[in-house]
């Protein structure tokens, strides 16, 4: 793959050839094809678009970043508008840009009862429509008015078609999985999720009256009754989640999500600091006083006590920040620096000395937090037993094409590093997006002549993708559910509830993803499940005409 190499966007001389051509643009008037980008002209346009047709293994890397920056469009907005671009310029050449195909022309929508009804149904997923809304939008667009009552049959109906739907397909192709699981509410009604991480699919989402160790067990077995098998569950701290597994009849290893325990940590560490702040504060005013008047006793009761106070408050926020990072230090996959897969044995010490340390701070809060670590401990760094299982056949296979022991490891930091860098930037930490454009340069090159070595590059970050550690992704997939469940104020029942939960699950698995690595795929498509369609909605019965 080509590299776009770029020193300055301001320079006069511009290092590659696309760039000279690019200064030859100069703006213009607007185009109708980008009517609300008034800034770019036709020929800006065309040029974007000449330079995103080439095919991605020729396309210079890093050249979509730089046009979204010097044209000021989103990624997104510039793969739409490529796309809108080609659209219009693969019409016939007789045809004005901008109007319609002869055989579109004059052509009359058929409001049959399948395109209200696909209509309704997407309208909620993914529009988050509410029923009032869908029956004004349907009188507005289709012409076609139906009441309330209507429109909530209609979607209670499709929910049991979809729960159906659901039964009958077979989650065997992911084989065992490490599974994360999590509950959420709504209207104080428990929803228990089941998901893989890794291709994303909902194995399990059930409405349930309470979320006690017997409830969850009955999760458990009816997501196994599908075909999956759970080798291992991602989890937070509830105290039902061990019990669960026992009336399950499991014995899988656990992973207690560190997200959790961070987020935690910080709160913790902010804690210590207001109350130092505070201490400070007091201090300041009992300086005041005295320099008001003069008292000894004042001074050797109140403000030496408040002084030392302070100092010590300052001190155990000092410890707790220290051994607070080197705690999330110990909870890591990989190395940042130098790209080294974490070993259980070392993190497992340094987490052992992080521990010892916290629990000499004298602080009810900070005691409080290391107990729960203290109670979970073991439960902290499975993932890298499940990691350590995972990456032994894989360096047999790396070892036929890098025989060389030295090599190996430079193969695995280098690849890890760069695993580990994106995942910063997932996380918002932008400062380090200079590190990993730099680190993915270094390994492209690297990889550049070698399909297999690319190829090897892949599948180890998809082996560090796998090595669950946080419920984040099951979390995520929680606050989508309540962007949807945010617009209905209540249902009728538990039952009409997992109706919808039974719709907001069928139509997740199968929607594709519009961008980031998962995209132009499915979570059944990633997890190599086969439906009867790929359309959810035809799958419900709702064909298009």
């Amino acid at each position: 793959m080509a590299l776009y190499l770029q020193e300055k966007e301001t320079d006069s001389q511009w290092p590659q050839p696309i760039e000279g051509m690019y200064q030859l643009l100069g703006g213009g008037e607007a185009s109708a094809l980008a009517p609300k980008l008034p800034h770019l002209g036709l020929a800006d346009i065309l040029f974007m678009t000449a330079v995103m047709c080439l095919p991605k293994e020729r396309r210079p890397w890093g050249i979509a970043t730089w046009m979204a920056d010097v044209f000021l469009l989103s990624r997104p907005a510039l793969y739409a508008l490529t796309e809108r671009t080609r659209e219009r310029l693969l019409l016939p050449a007789v045809q004005a840009v901008g109007s319609l195909p002869d055989r579109e022309r004059g052509k009359q929508i058929i409001v049959s009862p399948e395109r209200v009804a696909r209509t309704v149904l997407t309208a909620a997923f993914p529009g988050k429509m509410a029923l009032r809304p869908i029956q004004q939008m349907l009188a507005e667009a289709l012409d076609d008015s139906h009441s309330i009552g209507w429109l909530s049959e209609l979607m209670t109906e499709a929910g049991q078609r979809a729960g159906a739907v659901l039964a009958e397909i077979d989650t065997s192709p992911l084989g065992t999985v490490i599974a994360a699981r999590d509950e959420t509410f709504f209207n104080e009604q428990p929803l228990l999720l089941v998901i893989d991480p890794v291709s994303t699919v909902i194995l399990q989402a059930v409405v349930t009256p309470d979320r006690q160790a017997e409830t969850w067990g009955a999760v458990l077995l009816m997501t196994q009754d599908r075909g999956v098998t759970l080798g291992g569950l991602v989890e937070d701290m509830a105290r039902m989640y061990p019990a669960s597994q026992q009336e399950a009849g499991l014995n899988v290893d656990v992973q207690k999500d560190i997200w959790h325990i961070q987020r935690d940590g910080v709160q913790r560490q902010t804690d210590l600091e207001r109350d130092a702040i505070q201490a400070t504060r007091q201090v300041i005013h009992l300086e005041e006083k005295l320099l008001k008047q003069w008292d000894s006793a004042f001074f050797e009761q109140k403000y030496i006590p408040a002084v030392a106070k302070e100092e010590g408050l300052y001190a155990q926020h000092a410890a707790f920040t220290t051994w607070f990072g080197h705690l999330c230090d110990a909870l890591e996959v990989v190395d940042m620096r130098s790209g080294e897969i974490r070993d259980r044995t070392i993190n497992g010490w340094l987490l052992e000395q992080c521990l010892t340390a916290l629990e000499q701070i004298d602080h009810e809060r900070v005691a409080s937090w290391v107990r729960s670590l203290r109670r979970c401990q073991t439960e902290l760094l499975t993932y890298l037993d499940w990691l350590d299982a995972a990456l032994t056949a894989y360096r047999q296979e790396l070892a036929q094409s890098l025989p060389i022991d030295q090599a190996q490891t430079q193969f695995l930091r280098s690849v890890a590093r760069v695993w580990r860098l994106q995942q910063a930037l997932v996380s918002g930490h932008n400062h380090l997006r200079n590190a990993t454009q730099q680190a993915q340069q270094a390994l492209q090159l690297a990889l550049a002549e070698c399909p297999i070595l690319t190829q090897l590059a892949q599948r180890l970050m998809t082996l560090l993708d796998g090595a669950c550690r946080t419920s984040s992704l099951i979390e995520n997939v929680n606050g989508l559910l309540k962007q949807f469940l945010h617009n209905r104020r209540s249902f009728a029942s538990a039952e009409t509830l997992q109706t919808y939960l039974n719709l907001f699950t069928l139509w997740h698995n199968m929607r594709i993803y519009q961008r980031g690595k998962r995209r132009d795929t499915s979570p059944y498509q990633m997890a190599g499940i086969h439906t009867a369609s790929d359309d959810w909605l035809e799958l419900l019965g709702y064909p298009a005409a």
